[in-house]
């Protein structure tokens, strides 16, 4: 059927397509409004939507990649080997459903750039408000962490030969320039490409490595016992905070909005999507798998030391470049979101005047002065990232996506798009409505069933990450306090 043949229903009457444009020009309200994309390509002078499908694919697989892949092979030991990979790969399929649907959701509402416009989409202002908050604060800890990670590489190639704030603060002015320089994510791609290239390859060369050793390097003299475990001998908390831990190595779906909003072609996102988080999945789990298998329980923290202190240096200097790549592309989302929430929808987004630079710049130093406060102030930082990420990440991977699921159930959106151009429901902010609405599909046939339970579970092992996942950090934390094992403020300390 042509576009000038299709019809909607506005009060009852019925609208042709082809009179929308002569109802809006005599002032009349249509239920059709054409979409709004938060980026013009065409227009500004600042093109914001340069990254193809390939680069696309590589900022997933960065974003996914880095902390986390560190401290995964102790999880394993926790879990066991066997549930340890079970449920490794059930968050994997998890957050890549959360990452099918935050990537796709931009071509039935194009004005979105950050979860925090779900948010607004499912719940209304006050959640866009909330969410875009926490959402802000989560990526720009992770920065921080990236700092504090480039630090620990500089540290363990120095043999810590400067204070750590110094080297925190190299890994810091690194990030504001380049993070300030690359305005669009088309050329933090580019140099996601080497990141990626150079964690894998350093987590490789340690896994390798170990291989080749006879011994565990961090085992004591003597007879050892690797202690490897099929199955868990760990108790309720332990298992959360390994739960968590790998959550928060494949928690990056939330910042996958702001990668399609900057696609050439946002309709090929599944494809980035499929290659980006194959790839590191596969990695984690072939990585992980042979560190544990040869260490056992002798696993350093971070893993990169567990080969020995030579490949320790050798694996930090070829994953340095990775590490404050990290840096650089958190810290460049992060101040994206409030560049974006500033300037959305004035002509000075994409045009290059005082104020476009001002926010940016602005945007840029306050979130890596944040980072580096946050990463020198907090004594027990990493405790404090795992708490962050337990009360945070399952909300981005589990939760909203969840709830997004259902939303998507109840309004359609798919048939609410036509001739290209999108209606707007009139009950889309009211989960009074789209709830109940949501979980009636279930007559429709199997695959919206299937679709409901999933999003289901997705909301409800999200909450039990959250109680949990907090609880059990929490309790590490007294843990830390009570063995004065917590560092000091602004440490000088080798933390290598």
């Amino acid at each position: 059927m042509s576009q000038s043949k299709q019809k909607q229903t506005h009060n009852g009457l019925e609208i042709d397509g082809s009179c929308q444009d002569l109802g809006r020009d005599q002032g009349f309200k249509t239920s059709v409004q054409p979409p709004q994309d938060l980026f013009n390509s065409e227009e500004g002078e600042v093109d914001f939507r340069g990254v193809s499908w390939q680069g696309a694919a590589i900022l997933i697989a960065k974003f996914q990649i880095g902390l986390g892949a560190l401290s995964l092979p102790s999880t394993f030991h926790v879990l066991g080997f066997f549930p340890g990979i079970l449920c490794f790969i059930i968050l994997a399929i998890i957050t890549s459903v959360a990452g099918y649907v935050s990537g796709n959701s931009r071509q039935y509402y194009p004005h979105m750039h950050s979860i925090g416009d779900a948010a607004e989409l499912l719940f209304g202002k006050g959640a866009r408000e909330f969410v875009g908050l926490i959402y802000y604060i989560y990526l720009a800890l992770v920065a921080g962490a990236g700092m504090l990670t480039t630090s620990v590489a500089l540290n363990a190639l120095s043999d810590h030969g400067a204070c750590t704030i110094i080297f925190l603060a190299i890994a810091c002015s690194s990030a504001f320039i380049f993070g300030t320089s690359f305005r669009s994510l088309e050329k933090v791609a580019w140099i996601s490409w080497i990141g990626v290239a150079g964690i894998v390859l350093a987590i490789w060369t340690t896994a390798i490595a170990c291989l080749t050793r006879d011994r565990p390097a961090v085992a004591p003299p003597g007879p050892i016992n690797l202690d490897i475990r099929v199955f868990p001998e760990t108790t309720f908390i332990q298992a959360m905070s390994a739960i968590s831990t790998q959550l928060f190595a494949l928690g990056a779906s939330g910042t996958f909005f702001s990668v399609v909003a900057e696609m050439k072609q946002p309709e090929l996102f599944t494809r980035s999507l499929v290659y980006g988080q194959s790839f590191i999945v596969m990695t984690n789990i072939a990585i992980s798998s042979i560190m544990y298998g040869k260490v056992g329980q002798y696993l350093a923290n971070p893993a990169l030391g567990s080969a020995g202190s030579l490949i320790k240096k050798i694996s930090y200097g070829v994953a340095l470049p990775g590490l404050l790549v990290t840096a650089i592309l958190w810290s460049h989302i992060a101040a994206k979101y409030w560049f974006v929430r500033i300037l959305r929808g004035t002509r000075h987004l994409q045009t290059n005047t005082v104020v476009h630079w001002t926010v940016w710049v602005g945007s840029m130093a306050v979130t890596v002065v944040f980072g580096f406060i946050i990463v020198g102030v907090v004594p027990f930082f990493g405790n404090f990232l795992s708490l962050v990420g337990a009360l945070i990440n399952p909300v981005f991977t589990n939760i909203l996506p969840g709830f997004m699921i259902i939303f998507f159930l109840a309004e359609n959106p798919s048939r609410a798009s036509i001739g290209g151009q999108h209606r707007e429901s009139a009950d889309s902010g009211s989960p009074m409505t789209w709830i109940p609405k949501a979980f009636r599909t279930y007559r429709n046939g199997w695959k919206q069933t299937l679709a409901l339970a999933g999003a289901t579970f997705m909301i409800l092992v999200g909450g039990l990450i959250i109680v949990g996942g907090t609880y059990s950090t929490v309790l590490s934390i007294q843990a830390s306090y009570n063995d004065e094992s917590v560092s000091g403020v602004f440490s000088c300390a080798d933390n290598s």
